[in-house]
């Protein structure tokens, strides 16, 4: 479990203790902001400082009794409410409630898998389950067990369908006494315009690279800085990307486009080509201990892992692109924002023009838009990487002239 308030948007979590403790805060909240902002780890970091029983003492190694119990999802008055694949009954599916949890202690930025797809549902009269809105109206409700407040924390309140938002109305807008009501979204335009004209509206901006790093140092100490901070970079000040960079496979992935990129620009265009139709049959070629390449590893037939991984793919290239144009305009007073890759990037500086770096720079955005799209994937990979190495050829030409 992790208490470090570094996680979290400590800016705002402190002014919202400040006015929910002084009594000024007349609404529930709604924390809205991109995927990855921070929203949810800050909510519940509010939750537990509100019932500490020493907030500004209370921590490692030894948190209060309130702020254990918060952690492990265990307290009376703290309850955690989002999307789930079905109607949850209590003693049915409890441990794979508890699963949800344990995986949120381990890594506070965990989404299920099921959250793209799932809703906040409204749950059933008389046993409405863990994570539904009719039991979170049961849970606010009853009188605290232990704590000063009771707080409930609603990840992706977008996801409500309506029976569960019309059910909730009446809710927001007469709360219990000492009661705190979050509602987590990166979907504003999603929710009904009742339940935000009900709510105090928090903005969340992503996170700024070196809080990221932060974030990243304190989840994953063992990983080399280097590669955090290339994760940070990458990640736009999303979190849980930047966290998820730092698996073996997106490394795998980061290392992979990097060095295609390198040959691309190197006029080995074939490499490309190869590389599209790899990302299109879920291929991911992967380093072996005796040194070599499996080209033909990390196979899925999962279309999202896929799509993803071609996402990914493209991210990479965009950035060193950027990078090329960057250091290609400053010359020696370039500082590079990738170290690993700065030596190939100052190559490729050196050959490529201008007008042909903004037109990749183009033509990648335009794969990415295609890809969330879901336009065919081998199609889409295929035309990006012959225009780019088109781009380089023509540079080539230019060059050689």
């Amino acid at each position: 479990m992790h208490t470090d308030q570094r996680l979290g948007r400590a800016d705002i979590a402190d002014r919202i203790v400040g006015l929910v403790s002084e009594g000024r805060a007349g609404q529930p909240l709604l924390f809205c902001g991109p995927v990855g902002a921070g929203k949810e780890v800050t909510a519940l970091g509010i939750a537990r400082r509100l019932n500490c029983v020493d907030p500004d003492h209370c921590g490692q190694p030894n948190p209060c009794e309130s702020c254990r119990k918060a952690l492990t999802f265990q307290h009376p008055d703290i309850r955690w409410f989002g999307p789930a694949p079905a109607p949850l009954e209590d003693q049915k599916n409890a441990p794979k409630v508890r699963a949800i949890f344990e995986a949120k202690m381990a890594d506070p930025f965990h989404e299920p898998p099921f959250a793209a797809t799932a809703q906040v549902l409204i749950g059933n009269p008389e046993n409405p389950g863990p994570l539904t809105v009719r039991g979170l109206m049961q849970f606010v409700r009853r009188q605290s067990f232990q704590g000063r407040w009771k707080v409930a924390v609603v990840a992706d309140a977008h996801r409500m369908n309506k029976a569960a938002a019309n059910a909730f109305l009446k809710t927001l807008e007469e709360p219990p006494p000492a009661t705190l009501l979050m509602l987590l979204t990166s979907r504003p335009s999603s929710l009904l315009p009742t339940i935000i004209s009900r709510c105090q509206k928090v903005n969340f901006e992503p996170y700024p690279e070196d809080q990221l790093h932060d974030v990243m140092a304190s989840l994953r100490p063992e990983t080399d800085a280097v590669v955090r901070e290339d994760a940070a970079r990458l990640a736009g000040g999303d979190a849980r990307r930047a966290l998820s960079l730092l698996e073996p496979e997106m490394q795998t992935l980061l290392a992979w486009s990097s060095a295609v990129f390198g040959e691309v620009n190197e006029g080995r265009g074939s490499v490309g080509q190869v590389a599209a139709e790899h990302l299109n049959a879920g291929f991911l070629p992967t380093p072996q201990e005796d040194g070599s390449v499996n080209p033909r590893a990390g196979k899925t037939d999962d279309t999202a892992v896929r799509r993803r991984r071609a996402l990914v793919f493209c991210e990479m290239l965009g950035l060193l692109t950027g990078e090329t144009l960057a250091c290609a305009s400053c010359g020696q007073n370039w500082q590079p924002r990738l170290a690993a890759q700065s030596a190939m990037v100052r190559r490729v500086a050196l050959v490529r023009r201008t007008a042909s770096l903004l037109a990749d720079l183009e033509r990648i955005e335009r794969a990415k838009h295609d890809i969330d799209g879901n336009l065919n994937l081998g199609l889409v990979m295929a035309g990006l990487c012959e225009d780019l190495s088109t781009h380089v050829r023509r540079d080539q030409v230019t060059t050689s002239a």
